[in-house]
Parts: C-alpha cells; structure tokens; sequence
C-alpha cells in the first residue's frame, strides 16, 4: 500500500534537507596514529556497557556467591601449592625452610590482593588483570595482561595436569596395577595420562571432567567444585594431623637452612637465598585469588563478596599450604623427599601404608579440580579480549547459557598438546614468572587509577607535561625498583662468586653502590606518590548517563549491527583521562548499597608488593626470562596484525574515524 500524495512530498523534502554523507578517510598507520591507540584506556562506560547490555548473543549469569568463590580460590590454589610443588621446593631449593618461603609468598599475595580486591570491585567483569589494564595503562599493555594470564590460567591447568599424572601413577603402582607403559614411557616427554584430563569432548572415547563440566556452565560447575574442594581440605587437614603426630626434630633444625649451592640452572640454593627462590616458585600455588577477580563478571555481589573470598584465599591458602610442608619436613629428612609423590612416599617411609592410600587417592581424585578451575577461567579471559577485538570473534561467541562454548573447545585443544608434550619442570618456571610479571601489572593498575586525577609533586611536573606526569614518575619506580631489588639479590643476599664474567666483575666493583643508589630513587619515587593525595575510584570525575549516547552512540560493544558491520565513533584522545569524557553507568545486576573496598596504605603497599615481586622474579632462570621476552613480543604481534592493521580493536574504532570495521 502506497502512502498519500502529500506525505510522499514531505518523505523526499526531508530527504533533500539531510546533509549528504561525508566520505570516510582511509585508515591511519602512522606511528603517531599507532602510539594513540596502544596508549587508549577503555572507559568504565564500555566496561558497564558490556556487562549490562542485552544483544543478540546471552550474557554470563551472575550465579556465584561469596562460598562459592572462596571454594574457587581455595580449590584452585591448594591442590597446585600442596600436591605439585611442596615437595620440590623442600627438595631442591629451600630446605626445612620451605614453611618460609610459603609465608613470604602469602604475604607478598596479600599486599597484591589488596589491589585486586580494589580494581575488582571498581571493574567486576570477566578478564581480570586484563580488564583492569586495558581501563588504566592501555590497550597494548591489556593485551600482554591477557596473554599473561593465559600462562597462568590455561598453561598452569597444562601444568597441573602433568603433575597429577605423577601421582596417579605411583598410585596405581601401589595398588598392584600399573597402567600400561605406552601411556607415559619412561624415556619421553609424552604424557597421555595428562592428556586424559584436558582432552575435549569431541573426542567421546577419552571424553573427560574438566571440559565436559565447564560446557555444562558455571551452576553445574561450581557444585563439583565445592564438593571437591570441600573434600581436597579435608585431605590436607588428614596430612597436617597425622604428620604433625610423626614430627621429627632434627628432620627440621638439622640443617634448617642447608649450606648454599648453585644448581644446574646457575641458581643460589638452599641458605636465605633458596628461601626466597623457593618463593618465587610457590607463588604457583598462590594462583587461586586471582582466578576468584577472573569470574567477577559471575558473582552475585562482586563489590561484597570478591574481597571476601579473595582475602579467604590467600589467608586459607597460606595456612593450608604452610602447615602441610611443615608436616612434610618433620616427617622426612629433606633430601630424601620423593618430588614425585611427596606426601605418600613419606607415609610409605614410616610405615602408616594405610595414611599413604588415603592421601594418594585424595590427591588422585582431587587435584582435577585446580585444573577445572583455570580451565573455568581461561575461556572467560579470552571471550574478554574477542569482545574487545584483540582476539578472533570466535573466542566471544556464547551459547545460550551464557558459557564461552567454542573458545573452551579451541583452548581445551591447545591445553591437550601442552599437557602431553611438555613435562611439569619446564613450564613451572615460566608460570610462575608470568604469574610475578601479572601481579605487578596489576598494582600498577591501581596506582594508574589512584594518581590519574591527582597533582604530582613538583619536581616532576616541573620536568614532563601535563598527560604524562603520573606515567612518567609511576614508570620510573617500575624501573628503579626492578634495578634494587636485581642488586640486592645479586651482590647482597646471593652475591656470584668470581668466575670472570661480565656480570661477576660488575657486581663485585659496583653492586652495592647500584643496590644503594637504585633503592634510594625506589625510595623517591615513591615519596613523590605519596606527597600526592590518592583518590579513591569512587570519587573519580562522573556526568550524566545521558552523555553515553552523545559520545558512544551505537557503539559496536553494546548494539548488534543489523548489517554486518559496526558504527563508527569518533572520540579523539587527547592524553586525558578517557573517563572525563564518558560516564560511569550503573550495571543494575550489582547492589549499589555496597561501599567499594579501598586498598590501604596506597603508595606504599602497591609500590612494595612491586618491589617484591621484582625480587622473586629475578629469581627465575635466564632462560625462562628470555622465552617470556619472545612470548611477549607474540603478543605484540598479533595485537599489531589483527588488532591494528585490522582495525578490530576498540582503539581502532575509538580513537579516530575508521572505515567500518567487520564484525568479529
């Protein structure tokens, strides 16, 4: 049916009376062009946006409450400190004095954890430490934030997953029925045993719980969890009592800290300086809290109930795991605790079989659960990043329950390999190095938010302009605190004996003067932070929820394009914070009568749990810290290709008028 004359003449004068559309330039690839979009923060608007909108694909459900998330910590932290890792940092690096290097590790959490209770609750959403990176530092530094936690979710689950293969081994030896020797052969890395418990489900003769359980959806999930986490610790309250009864003196005073050596990995051993390597390697077993920031975006209350359980963790953890080693070292001498099987092979020693099958089937049937855990986590990171396009859209793609189907099925895959092929030994190092490396890039998060508004001191505004101030001074205590804290270990606390390298020759003439004139500008920096007062989150500048949409309208984030490709916003950066410009919108899915955790002591507590993590970081082979340098710039690559020179990135769309860009 036709309309009217008359309103056909109206259609086509207000069709003459619309401006003609204006041709859209081509891309710009300049390296002033590049700079703007790696630096492009993501406001909390998007974020908000994100969480709260209801397109065309389903959302995750919040279903978590403040017991659930604890059980996720605690499930996935206990089983990789206690099972996979106590034995070998009692064995090979520390001694009796394992039960410190598991305290300094918590403590050092807990001054990490008061950043992620922080940022959590100001950016509850799925991603985590990517999350509040790409809010605060960047998109560039968000993308290596989320390839970080790809270590230490998915590799770590890899890792897990080999080191309960140790244990079902000697398991089934013990019952009298070793499995056949084709499925992990003596002489080669492969490990089918590994491989049973990551293979995906499309595979129906091997089909097995962490993927299978993850696809059913975080409801289903979560009962496993608690069920399992709930029986891990009762587990390890078994090996406390009972190995505590067995306690033997001078299994644990002679020697408490043996005489320092160096290994095969050029590392210092035993002695103070194996505390703190033993340290730096059990933070892999401290993985668990920030897996509880990871699921925000699924948590009931996440202003409430994140700090809880993030504090639970790491305080539950830290006891779980302190006290255990302690059993372990009074039970047995350390240099002959089985690195395998620590835990059964002491029972096994003293004659308590009966101990030993009950902790050995506890762990047989309780470690999956730290491996469904960052398998739970993983898929939640990666359907972040797709959403944001620094990943192929296939990774954001939800079914209509809410879970990241087809990321899990493509990860799951990868994680496979990484199980059968790689043994535990290599990628323990490298996890706990990314795990180090993520922690710092989230207490400098905070101290990006915390600063942003504030008034630097006046030696540095004298030096650097207006936008870069807080980023040059909170860039010199990164860099100042990593030379301390590689001076102190090198020639005060392990100095290298002479053996006429460079780096020997330098220590011994100038290392202590590095150590004092470097923890003195460590020391400065942080003295102009704290001159400055810290703003907390919820003060930060706000407008009115009607300017979303004169600054974002349609944006590709949160309204389904009908024709396949995305709007176009233009929003130029200008060095400010992006904030400034757009508001902060309710999620009404949270309880806004919940007051948002503050972390205390801001600059001191972030800036020292930097430090530390610097210390332990150091510790980690040479090598492992240059394949962390190769995976890094990966990262950079593919953010280049896809995220750039796509055009998929939110910067791409953000920060200047693109050309549409092609849905993901």
């Amino acid at each position: 049916m036709t309309s009217p004359p008359h309103l056909q003449r109206r259609k086509v004068r207000a069709d003459a009376a619309k401006p003609a559309p204006r041709p859209m330039p081509p891309p710009d690839n300049s390296i002033s062009s590049f700079w703007s979009r790696m630096s492009w923060r993501k406001p909390l608007a998007l974020t908000h946006a994100d969480e709260a909108s209801s397109g065309e694909h389903a959302h995750m459900e919040r279903t978590l409450g403040c017991f659930d998330l604890l059980m996720i910590g605690i499930g996935g932290t206990v089983g990789s400190g206690v099972f996979a890792t106590a034995g070998l940092i009692a064995r090979a690096y520390a001694g009796p004095g394992a039960v410190l290097s598991w305290v300094f590790a918590g403590l050092g959490c807990i001054l990490s954890g008061a950043s992620f209770m922080e940022l959590s609750c100001m950016i509850p959403s799925a991603g985590s430490t990517y999350a509040y990176a790409y809010h605060s530092l960047g998109e560039l530094p968000a993308m290596i934030a989320g390839m970080l936690l790809t270590l230490e979710y998915g590799v770590s689950s890899a890792g897990g997953a080999r080191s309960w293969s140790d244990k079902l081994v000697a398991w089934l030896t013990h019952l009298g029925i070793p499995g056949p020797a084709w499925m992990k052969p003596k002489d080669s890395s492969i490990d089918l045993y590994a491989g049973l418990l990551m293979v995906e489900p499309f595979f129906p003769p091997l089909a097995m719980l962490c993927t299978v359980i993850v696809l059913c959806g975080m409801s289903a999930g979560k009962r496993l969890i608690n069920t399992i986490t709930i029986t891990k610790i009762s587990v390890v309250l078994f090996i406390i009592v009972v190995g505590l009864s067995q306690f033997r003196t001078t299994n644990f005073l002679d020697p408490f800290l043996p005489p320092t050596s160096r290994n095969e990995h050029d590392q210092t051993v035993f002695g103070w300086p194996g505390v703190m390597l033993g340290a730096s390697a059990s933070f892999y077993g401290y993985i668990g809290y920030d897996e509880v920031c990871c699921l925000a975006a699924e948590a009931k209350n996440p202003k409430r109930d994140i700090p809880r359980a993030v504090f639970g963790t790491v305080i539950g953890a830290a006891f779980l795991s302190t006290m255990a080693t302690l059993s372990l070292v009074g039970m047995q001498k350390y240099s002959a605790i089985d690195i395998g099987e620590s835990y059964g092979t002491a029972f096994h020693e003293l004659g308590m079989s009966w101990a030993a099958s009950v902790v050995e089937t506890g762990e047989v049937v309780t470690m999956p659960v730290g491996i469904l855990i960052g398998f739970l986590a993983q898929p939640r990171v990666q359907f972040a990043m797709a959403r944001d396009g620094l990943l192929p859209g296939v990774f954001g793609v939800l079914d209509k329950h809410g879970n990241p189907f087809y990321g899990t099925l493509i990860c799951g895959s990868v994680l496979t390999l990484v199980a059968v092929c790689i043994p535990f030994k290599y990628l323990w190092d490298f996890i706990s190095l990314g795990i180090l490396v993520a922690f710092n890039v989230t207490n400098t998060c905070l101290l990006a938010v915390r600063y942003r508004h504030s008034a630097v001191g006046r030696p540095v505004a004298s030096v650097v302009a207006e936008p870069y101030r807080v980023f040059a001074l909170i860039s010199a205590f990164l860099v100042a605190s990593y030379l301390s804290a590689y001076h102190v270990q090198e020639s005060i606390l392990a100095p290298r004996v002479a053996d006429g390298s460079w780096r020997a020759r330098y220590m011994q003439h100038f290392g202590l003067h590095g150590a004092g004139v470097f923890t003195s500008l460590t020391v400065v920096t942080v003295g102009l932070l704290a001159l400055t007062t810290p703003q907390p989150a919820d003060l930060l500048p706000k407008e009115s929820p009607e300017a979303v949409n004169a600054v974002m309208p349609d944006t590709p984030s949160t309204t389904a394009s009908t024709d396949n490709e995305s709007s176009v916003v233009t929003q130029p950066d200008d060095g400010e914070d992006d904030d400034a410009h757009v508001p902060q919108l309710n999620n009404p899915k949270e309880h806004t009568d919940v007051a948002a955790f503050q972390a205390p002591c801001v600059p001191v507590f972030p800036c020292l749990a930097i430090w530390f993590n610097w210390f332990l970081a150091i510790q980690i082979p040479s090598l492992i810290v240059v394949l962390m340098g190769v995976y890094f710039a990966g990262a950079c690559g593919l953010y280049t290709i896809y995220g750039l020179r796509g055009q998929h990135s939110l910067a791409s769309r953000h920060t200047q008028p693109y050309a549409a860009v092609p849905e993901a």
